[in-house]
């Protein structure tokens, strides 16, 4: 499986106990957290290896605690404690038309209705306290934050973003 056909989840925590138990923390900007797993994708290096779960089971937090096959020790949790966890797309709900999942949005051109084309997206950044969508690549990377009201569209299989900045907005990135 390639990271592509996947979503990021979480990572793996610190062991709990001492019998192979894992936290698994879970990505606040998941997309979907299924309430029963049989297994992940763990990154490993730039390849997905699938790790499959002896037990999974989500708690109060968000959060979850797993057993993964084979680990009986928290030696064996921490070897690949903190590692990136994914899942695969074709787990997650279909959404109406007008709805849509932020990694959707990376592919998309976005245009303004003032400006015209602005560009392709190239990432979607939830870790600030706005979400913040990146267009273009370095040193001509525009950044604009994604705010619902700036959204007139959002057509998926055309691959678009039709959006009504306000005037001075992509000066900032100047």
């Amino acid at each position: 499986m390639k990271v592509d056909d996947c979503f990021y989840f979480g990572k793996i925590g610190k062991p709990k106990g001492f019998k192979g138990e894992v936290n698994i923390i879970i990505d606040k900007d998941a997309p979907f957290v299924p309430p029963k797993l049989d297994a992940v994708e763990v990154l490993i290096g730039k390849k997905l290896v699938s790790y499959p779960f002896e037990r999974y089971q989500l708690n109060q937090k968000g959060n979850a605690i797993a057993t993964f096959e084979g680990f009986t020790s928290s030696d064996d949790v921490n070897r690949v404690k903190n590692m990136s966890l994914y899942l695969p797309k074709e787990l997650l709900p279909v959404l109406k038309d007008e709805e849509y999942y932020l990694h959707e949005l990376v592919g998309c051109t976005v245009i303004d209705v003032k400006e015209g084309e602005i560009g392709l997206i190239s990432e979607v950044n939830t870790q600030t306290a706005q979400t913040l969508l990146f267009i273009g690549e370095e040193p001509n990377e525009t950044i604009i934050p994604l705010v619902d009201e700036f959204i007139l569209e959002v057509d998926k299989k055309a691959q678009m973003l039709k959006v009504d900045l306000p005037d001075g907005i992509l000066n900032l990135n100047d």
